[in-house]
């Protein structure tokens, strides 16, 4: 959006992403348990996810790569990575890992096999999201440091 500030950019783009779904209120909160004293808990929050999600996926991933499905440890698997998606607020990432026990209950080895390619594609959204968010983030950071920068010069001289 050109001709707004980089802060009103990153404002405009949590709210279209809630709009969208890929937020939700757990988003918010975690953000809302952001702390002078500890600056990095939420990107370390983000990180977490980020190490651990894809590593979900690939255990649900090889789960369904064989003949004899392991139905038990998919509906964990996918529990696990529900709980992750929800901890960081990802909406839709979380809905798709919802639809998982009911395709396992009933055995259901392609049903499954598209809940996973929604989950894939629902992580590579709300991976895009967060990576914009903060490097929006980032940007403001850098702007506020040569802004406090400039005035503590001005006021040396």
């Amino acid at each position: 959006m050109p001709g707004i500030n980089i802060p009103q950019r990153l404002k405009h783009y949590v709210i279209h992403m809630h709009e969208q779904g890929v937020l939700d209120h757990n988003y918010d909160r975690l953000r809302s348990m952001q702390h002078p004293d500890n600056p990095l808990f939420v990107n370390e929050v983000f990180a977490m996810f980020f190490n651990d999600a894809p590593e979900y996926i690939g255990r649900l991933t090889a789960f369904l790569s064989t003949d004899d499905v392991d139905y038990v440890n998919i509906k964990n698997v996918a529990h696990y990575l529900k709980a992750c998606a929800s901890s960081v607020g990802g909406q839709r990432m979380t809905l798709a890992c919802y639809q998982f026990p009911n395709a396992c209950d009933q055995r259901d080895k392609e049903r499954c096999l598209e809940m996973l390619e929604r989950v894939k594609r629902e992580y590579n959204t709300l991976e895009e999201c967060i990576n914009n968010i903060t490097q929006m983030e980032r940007e403001i950071d850098q702007i506020e440091t040569r802004r406090r920068r400039s005035a503590r010069r001005q006021t040396q001289t």
